[in-house]
C-alpha cells in the first residue's frame, strides 16, 4: 500500500476505508460508513473525481460589515481566487445567507472546471454524504436542510456547479456556450464550419431531435449576439445531471493518519536539563564504576581509551567530552 500511495492522488471511498484501517494503530476496522460519518463531522474531507466537465460559477463568503445592513466586503477576485489590493463593499439579497451575518456571493461569469475538487458541504453535496450513511448503517432518508446548489470548494473559493445556462452569448456566458457547443458538435463528428456558411446539407443527418434543437437554439444564441440583440429572454438550456466520483485525496488521507497517531501517543516531552543534584548523582555513579573497575579517573591517556570504547558501543564521545566528564568526577570523589 506505500508503494501504491506514492502514485495515487485519490482513493475511492471504499479503498479509504481500507487503507485507514490497516494504517492506524492497533485493531482497528474502518468502514464505509465510517468514513462518511468523518466528513459529517468535519474531520476528513471528502473529494470528487469529475468525470466531464462542469459548467460552475465562482464566489466566495462574504461577512456583514453591519448587522443593520446587507452590505458585505469582498477580498477576493472572484474569478480567480487571488487578493483583491482594495476590497470593495457590495449589497446581497437574503436568498444567498449561509448562516447569520455569513453570505455567499457569486460572479455570472460561467466556467469549465473538472479535475478533483472538495466538497464545501453546504449544500446538495452534503445532503448526498447523508444520504449514503444512512443507506451504509440502515437509516431513514434525511431531510434537506442545505443550501440549495452542489458547491465545491478550492482554498477561499467556492464554485456552485450550474444545471443550465443561460442563452444569451454575452461576456459572462459565451465561453460556455461556445465550448457546449464545439463539444456537441465533435461528440458527433462534426465542426462548425459543417452548420454555418451553407456548410454541408446533410451533415446535420447524423443528430437526433434533441441535439439538433439545442445546436438551433446556441447558434441562435450567437446570431442574437452578433446582431446586438443580446436582451435576456429568459431561454435556459437544460445541462445532464453532475458525472462524478466521490473519492479522498491521498494527501488527505495522510494526513488524518498523522493527526489521530499524534493525538494517540499524546504530548511529547521535552528533556529538561540536569538539576544539579541528578548531576552530581550521575558522576558519583561513574566514579563508583570506575572505582570498581580500578580505573583512577584522573589517570592521564584515559580519555582516549574511552573515546574508543564510546565508538565500539556505537555511541561516539569526544576526548574533549570526556576529558570534562572525568574532570568533574574526580572533583566530586575527591
Amino acid at each position: 500500500m506505500n508503494k501504491l500511495l506514492k502514485l495515487k492522488k485519490y482513493f475511492t471511498i471504499a479503498d479509504a476505508a481500507r487503507y485507514l484501517s490497516s494504517s492506524l494503530e492497533g485493531p482497528v476496522s474502518v468502514s464505509v460508513a465510517d468514513i462518511y460519518e468523518l466528513a459529517l463531522d468535519n474531520v476528513l474531507t471528502v473529494s470528487v473525481q469529475l468525470i466531464d466537465q462542469a459548467y460552475a460559477i465562482g464566489g466566495q463568503y462574504v461577512f456583514s460589515q453591519d448587522n443593520d445592513t446587507n452590505q458585505y466586503q469582498v477580498d477576493f477576485n472572484l474569478a480567480t481566487n487571488e487578493a483583491l489590493d482594495k476590497p470593495y463593499i457590495i449589497c446581497l439579497d437574503d436568498e444567498l445567507q449561509i448562516e447569520k451575518n455569513k453570505w455567499l456571493v457569486f460572479d455570472k461569469q460561467v466556467r469549465l472546471i473538472d479535475g478533483i475538487w472538495d466538497l464545501a458541504m453546504i449544500g446538495i453535496e452534503s445532503q448526498k454524504i447523508k444520504e449514503l450513511y444512512q443507506k451504509e448503517v440502515g437509516g431513514s432518508e434525511p431531510v434537506f436542510r442545505g443550501v440549495n446548489g452542489f458547491f465545491l470548494k478550492q482554498g477561499e473559493l467556492i464554485y456552485k456547479l450550474q444545471n443550465s445556462l443561460l442563452l444569451v452569448a454575452n461576456d459572462e456566458n459565451r465561453t460556455a456556450l461556445q465550448a457546449r457547443l464545439d463539444g456537441l458538435l465533435k461528440s458527433n463528428g462534426l465542426t462548425i464550419n459543417d452548420i454555418v456558411n451553407g456548410g454541408n446539407s446533410y451533415a446535420l443527418d447524423c443528430l437526433n431531435d434533441a441535439e439538433l434543437e439545442e445546436i438551433m437554439q446556441l447558434s441562435f444564441a450567437f446570431m442574437q449576439n452578433e446582431t446586438g440583440e443580446h436582451e435576456e429572454n429568459g431561454d435556459y438550456l437544460p445541462l445532464e445531471d453532475h458525472s462524478y466520483q466521490f473519492v479522498i485525496r491521498t494527501n488527505e488521507l495522510t494526513r488524518l493518519v498523522k493527526s489521530l497517531d499524534e493525538e494517540y501517543m499524546g504530548p511529547t516531552q521535552t528533556d529538561k536539563p540536569l538539576g544539579s543534584k541528578e548531576r552530581n548523582t550521575l558522576l558519583s555513579l561513574i566514579g563508583a564504576l570506575l572505582k570498581e573497575q580500578q580505573i583512577d579517573s584522573s589517570r592521564k591517556g584515559l580519555a582516549p581509551s574511552l573515546k574508543l570504547m564510546t565508538e565500539k558501543a556505537g555511541r561516539p564521545i569526544s576526548e574533549n567530552t570526556l576529558r570534562k566528564i572525568l574532570n568533574q568526577v574526580s572533583d566530586i570523589t575527591a
